[in-house]
Order: C-alpha cells, then structure tokens, then sequence
C-alpha cells in the first residue's frame, strides 16, 4: 500500500467521461466533501491555521468539469470562459505554483469536456511541472497523485452508476483513505457523487 496524498483521475464509461478525486490525508483525516450548487468543497472540521487544509475541490460550467486538490479549481474554471483548457493549466498551475507548506505539496488539476474522449491532466511540484491532454480509454483511469505516483498511471474503472464510481474509487490501493468523489457526465448536466470511507 503506498501514501499518494490527494489523487485524480479521468477517464470514459460508456462513451462518457468521468472524473474523481480521492482524498487520502494522515495530517487532517477529519474532513468532508460539501455541495454547494455546482461545485464541491473539501472542508476541514478540526482547528488549523494551515490555509491548505479546506478548498473547492470540483467547479462544474456547461461544457467542463474541473477537478484539483486547491483553490486554482475556481481559477483554471474561470480561465476556461476565454482559453483552451491546455492552456488553462498551463497559466493557473505556473502563476500558483506548488504550495508552500511543509511538504511542498504539488498542485494537481484534471478537465474533462462534455461529449469528448479526451481529457487534461496538470502537474505542477517543486520540481516538476507537466500538462498533458490524454486520449481516454473505456473503462479505464488515468490518474495522478500528489505524492508516490510516477507521471501519470492507468487503473480499472468501469461502473454501472456513479455510487459504483466511488465505491472502486475508495477501494484504490492506498493509505489514510478519507473520502471520494465523483463526475459524470449525464444527459443534460453533470452527475456528483460523494462517499465517505465507512470502516
């Protein structure tokens, strides 16, 4: 079992895409996934003056969904009004750069657009710093991680509903697993899903 810190992932179900996150945490395990309208907020529940700790964690428009592990959620969804979401992550993940706690968190992002079978993952660590638009494979994920994942990796990820989507999402191989969520694309609109670890 390896500690990745915060995970994402994209990928195609049924000819649709797919986004999640999974919240993996050993410093602040006691947290909650909000939502409010058409976004999703990680939100801490215990006292901190770590500023890192409670963030938009999905922003939902017409035509995207964005998924990160920090505020540059809001700011790649408004970059995404005037420019291509390449160059979205490009410019948000450069001007905000990795975060400046202990650890040096990286800042990761991932996009996914309504009808397409491609999506966009983003990178940006003390030392490291990639975007890439990936073509995306039915039934499956790929994902990155904050920590102990190398680039970017392919995982099983074929479901019958959005519920099953967290369900194997929570069910990943790794530690201090807190909670997960997931998008979909639906008729209309997105779908949301959240699920919290339940021993």
């Amino acid at each position: 079992m390896r500690y990745v810190g915060r995970t994402l992932g994209i990928g195609l179900n049924s000819g649709k895409p797919f986004a999640f996150y999974l919240l993996c945490s050993r410093s602040f395990p006691n947290r909650k996934a909000v939502v409010k309208g058409n976004a999703v907020y990680i939100i801490n529940q215990t006292e901190t003056e770590n500023p890192y700790v409670s963030y938009p964690v999905v922003r939902l428009t017409k035509d995207y969904a964005v998924v990160t592990n920090g505020l540059h959620t809001d700011f790649i969804a408004q970059a995404l009004e005037w420019e291509s979401p390449r160059k979205a992550l490009v410019h948000v993940l450069d001007a905000l750069d990795y975060e400046r706690d202990d650890y040096s968190t990286p800042r990761i992002a991932g996009i996914i657009q309504r009808g397409e079978k491609r999506g966009w993952l983003g990178f940006v660590g003390r030392e490291e710093f990639w975007v890439k638009e990936l073509e995306l494979k039915e039934g499956r994920a790929l994902l990155t991680a904050t920590y102990n994942v190398d680039d970017i990796e392919e995982v099983e990820m074929a479901f019958s509903e959005p519920k099953e989507l967290v369900k194997k999402v929570l069910d990943l191989p790794f530690e201090h697993k807190v909670l997960a969520i997931g998008v979909v694309e639906k008729e209309n609109n997105w779908g949301l899903v959240t699920a919290p670890l339940v021993s």
